[in-house]
């Protein structure tokens, strides 16, 4: 992992927030790997299509409510419809919340996918369930942290598989990581039983109160972190005598340290060959985009953190996980909705990813480049159906609504259904193994692969199926 000022995002259990400026942070795993993966595309069952060159995770940390998002329930009682009311989209015969009235309009760009289901209510679990494909391999009665033992997020399958071209990361993650209360990394996120060299580029960014409203969240500024060449060296320079080792070196020794040398090297490369690549530090470099760019995906840190994404994968990255961000301006840190849903929901939620998701929808169209670039919008689960005493939802794993859109997918359509009060799936029901099955054959990766982890033990890439539904 390659960190750059981090700041961790809380959750319902409190999660802290604190600055960090590491280089290293490689745990226990990724200790003198051997070949790890044996992609058996030969003779799986499942070929891969491979329709996308790229793709793009927009993860809602927390757990977006499905019937206030893209399944709503106007016609059931009223302790569960909650107070938003369904839109018409361009596309007859769907619709959404009226707090996405920008995603309503693109709504042929997308397929919506009402009966994702699994059985955990757990943030961490549920995580490691929708950004693997996998379900966690232990029992869980609370909260995990990340361990040598999990799978990998499908971005350090691709840095094995399909790693990218020289000097541009092929996995990365931002604005921040998810932590649980005593600063643990939540698990799903990195390489897992891999080792921490498929870790993700980790690259954290504060947000920025607006001098003229500190209390408005529209208004705050991205910043992106300090990337840069030591003063006075070029690109050019920096390969021919590798200067930013030794700008990195006192970092390195305050890091935390792995028992590894070897392994430590490798993050030094890494780092090296991320500042010497001309068209990752051009990525970075926002300021370059036009205000009006800067606007239409909003002025804060999803949506700056989106228009960021779109400007790595430009530059040859593979995969960029975007995890929620909170704006840091109110009581409700994340799509963790307990308490006051519908405020929370309305006054810094499902604006800014309205503005952020539809922003790069369009953006990307306009390029040329949504034809060949997959995005998933999702969380680790759904919520509730039944509004709490306190106007909340609580967590609730068995029925949730995800969106995929570009590269293969069929927009325009609703794929599977739940009940009447979005409690359960009443048709389709779609597994995380579903879900990972469809991403990883549309990146070119057989479903049916077996991956190998570091004790030498055999397991498939995932248990599920292509979701040939919405193809």
């Amino acid at each position: 992992m390659f960190s750059i000022k981090s700041k961790n995002v809380p959750c319902c259990d409190g999660l802290t927030r604190r600055d960090l400026l590491t280089i290293g942070g490689l745990g226990t795993a990724g200790l003198l790997l051997p070949d790890l993966l044996r992609a058996q595309e030969q003779s799986g069952t499942q070929k891969p299509i491979g329709a996308a060159k790229r793709c793009i995770f927009l993860f809602m940390t927390g757990g977006p409510p499905q019937m206030d998002t893209f399944d709503l329930k106007p016609d059931a009682p009223v302790e569960y419809r909650g107070e938003f009311k369904p839109i018409k989209t361009n596309v007859p015969g769907i619709e959404i919340s009226e707090q996405f009235p920008m995603l309503a309009k693109l709504a042929d760009k997308y397929a919506i996918l009402r009966s994702v289901t699994h059985d955990s209510n757990i943030h961490t679990v549920g995580a490691h369930a929708m950004l693997t494909g996998n379900a966690y391999p232990k029992a869980a009665n609370g909260e995990i942290s990340a361990s040598p033992t999990d799978f990998p997020h499908y971005g350090a399958v691709f840095s094995k598989l399909r790693p990218a071209k020289a000097n541009v990361p092929t996995f990365v993650a931002l604005p921040q990581k998810n932590t649980n209360t005593d600063g643990t990394v939540w698990p799903g996120q990195g390489g897992g039983f891999l080792g921490a060299q498929y870790d993700p580029l980790y690259v954290t960014a504060d947000y920025v109160k607006h001098q003229s409203n500190p209390k408005a969240y529209e208004n705050c500024e991205f910043h992106t972190p300090a990337l840069t060449l030591p003063p006075g060296v070029s690109a050019e320079r920096l390969k021919s005598r590798h200067a930013l080792l030794e700008a990195f070196e006192r970092q390195v020794r305050q890091a935390e340290q792995s028992g590894n040398e070897g392994l430590m090297d490798k993050y030094r490369e890494k780092a090296f060959n991320l500042l010497s690549s001309s068209e990752t530090l051009k990525a970075f470099q926002l300021d370059s985009e036009p205000n009006s760019v800067k606007e239409r995906y909003g002025r804060h840190l999803f949506g700056q953190s989106c228009l960021l994404a779109r400007r790595l994968i430009t530059a040859g990255v593979p995969l960029v996980t975007v995890f929620w961000h909170p704006d840091g301006t109110t009581a409700a840190p994340s799509w963790d909705t307990h308490e006051n849903n519908y405020y929370h929901l309305k006054t810094h939620l499902m604006s800014p990813c309205d503005r952020g998701f539809s922003a790069l929808l369009e953006d990307l169209e306009q390029r040329g480049m949504l034809k060949d670039t997959l995005i998933v919008w999702m969380g680790e689960f759904g919520r509730t159906p039944q509004v709490n005493r306190a106007g909340g939802r609580d967590h609730w794993g068995a029925c949730q609504s995800i969106v995929m859109a570009g590269a293969g997918i069929k927009g325009g359509q609703v794929y599977g259904k739940s009940d009447k009060i979005g409690m359960y799936p009443a048709e389709s029901p779609v597994s995380p193994g579903d879900v990972g099955a469809t991403i990883y054959s549309l990146m070119g990766v057989s479903p049916s692969a077996e991956i190998v982890d570091q004790t030498g033990r055999p397991h498939p890439l995932v248990r599920g199926d292509v979701i040939r539904g919405i193809l």
